[in-house]
């Protein structure tokens, strides 16, 4: 696809809506991505996301590239109050683990890359098992990143839930360089990543392979300078494999059982939060900021109070087939962003909010799974059944109310006309949800590959 019309054709509807088109529910028959016989989620978010572009914090980049008189270095997972020899010490510890995967050793996995069979760089380290197609150093920084990733949205789940991560295996972590390679191993049609949550049915690995339930998989499109590569993706993926963590497995099926699965809004809505997440803030930091900042906030004070907005009751109950069938029209993105708004109150709504989150969390864990239907034969979903109306029409008052304080009409935020116009949002109109037509559609198409060419170009452009 050319880089210009596919940036525009995705950035208009499919990009946004695309957040995560491989994530299907269980046994959805329009289920995509790799073979897969289990039927569970794949979940990922656009991978052409242009969401606000963040510098470096002065405490990771040393003083004398600051001067320009060499590249930045940037000290990815820098630990609050660790020394630069220090953080310097550790890289260079994780560097020196990682090697070049043997040819014939296919106890990881075959992978088929442009020219025919490929090894990857791969980093054994704990929890995580960092692989990737580009070289050791993006490699390190990666496993340096999730490392960071994974102790802050640990201080995160902390507040929100107070349960701890189960890591009693590994997870692998897989970063390729282009679409081609991510798609011929395993990649969802459209996404640009996703995280399965039980990836030993699939049988692709050998029989002493470390991780064996775990699995986050991503491109980047590219870009092999580490620095560049736009991570949204990344950090939406790694909230759905923290919340997994914590709801744990069902003791059926087999030996280490089948991943308990929350509701779709839940696990999605919470995970587009994350999306944003900045690491040199503290939680309480980044709930307080979730209603200003981002790509979902510009819609939802657009579709609040209007005919689009879907109520409680749409949400709640909204099923795989229609999830996945919303995918292919901007109804999909609505979606995201009221699922978004929902989980943006009870994550940044102080203890009230908190308080609903956790029930969701509580009752997902119980009850098991969000399709698991009643003995009645009536298909009712039986989590829902054992929620009752009354907690329903409270979480609905706590939630509308929030949005209506926090996302109003009046309401800004960062690099919001670019990510509107990449919409094919009119950003100048705020009391609803008005799209671009005709000649003036052509216009703000061809003002968005301009200013996605001027981006690039970039030469201090650093995604965080």
């Amino acid at each position: 696809m050319n880089a210009k019309n596919g940036r525009w054709t995705l950035g208009l509807v499919a990009a946004i809506v695309a957040i995560c088109i491989g994530a299907q529910l269980w046994n959805s028959p329009a289920a995509a991505g790799p073979p897969d016989v289990t039927g569970l989620p794949l979940t990922g978010p656009d991978d052409n996301d242009k969401s606000p572009k963040s510098k470096p914090d002065k405490k990771k980049v040393d003083d004398d590239e600051e001067s320009g008189s060499k590249p930045k270095k940037i000290r990815w997972g820098k630990r609050r109050g660790e020394s630069d020899a220090a953080y310097d010490k550790r890289f260079k510890r994780v560097l020196s683990k990682i090697k070049k995967d043997k040819k014939g050793d296919y106890n990881g996995g075959r992978f088929v890359g442009a020219k025919g069979e490929t090894q990857l760089w791969t980093y054994m380290g704990h929890p995580f098992i960092v692989r990737t197609d580009i070289d050791k150093e993006f490699t390190a920084d990666t496993a340096m990143y999730m490392e960071m990733l994974h102790r802050e949205y640990g201080n995160a789940y902390k507040i929100l839930l107070g349960v701890p991560a189960d890591l009693r295996e590994k997870i692998e972590v897989i970063v390729f360089a282009d679409r081609a390679t991510y798609m011929a191993n395993g990649g969802s049609p459209g996404s640009g990543g996703f995280f399965h949550p039980a990836i030993h049915l699939m049988g692709d690995r050998g029989p002493h392979w470390k991780a064996r339930r775990y699995r986050l998989q991503q491109f980047t499109d590219g870009i092999k300078d580490f620095a560049k590569w736009e991570k949204g993706t990344l950090k939406h993926e790694a909230a759905h494999m923290e919340l997994q963590l914590r709801l744990g497995n069902t003791l059926f099926m087999n030996q280490i059982g089948f991943p308990i699965q929350p509701p779709r809004w839940f696990n999605e809505g919470h995970a587009s939060v994350f999306e944003d997440w900045d690491f040199d803030k503290t939680s309480e930091e980044n709930f307080a900021l979730i209603p200003n900042r981002g790509r979902y906030a510009p819609v939802i004070r657009r579709v609040f109070g209007t005919d689009k907005w879907k109520d409680f009751d749409y949400v709640w109950t909204v099923d795989a087939q229609t999830w996945a069938r919303d995918m292919t029209s901007f109804q999909g993105f609505l979606n995201y962003s009221q699922a978004w708004s929902l989980a943006g109150y009870m994550m940044g709504g102080g203890v009230k909010g908190r308080k609903d989150f956790r029930a969701i969390f509580d009752l997902s864990k119980r009850v098991g799974t969000d399709h698991q239907t009643t003995y009645h034969g009536d298909r009712t979903i039986a989590w829902e059944e054992k929620f009752p109306d009354e907690v329903k029409k409270s979480l609905d008052e706590n939630w509308t109310a929030w949005v209506a304080e926090n996302v109003s009409h009046d309401k800004v935020v960062p690099d919001e006309e670019y990510m509107c116009k990449r919409m094919g949002i009119n950003p100048a109109v705020t009391d609803r949800l008005e799209q671009f037509e005709g000649d003036e559609a052509k216009a703000v198409r061809e003002w968005v590959e301009a200013e996605d060419d001027r981006r690039e170009k970039d030469p201090n452009r650093v995604e965080m």
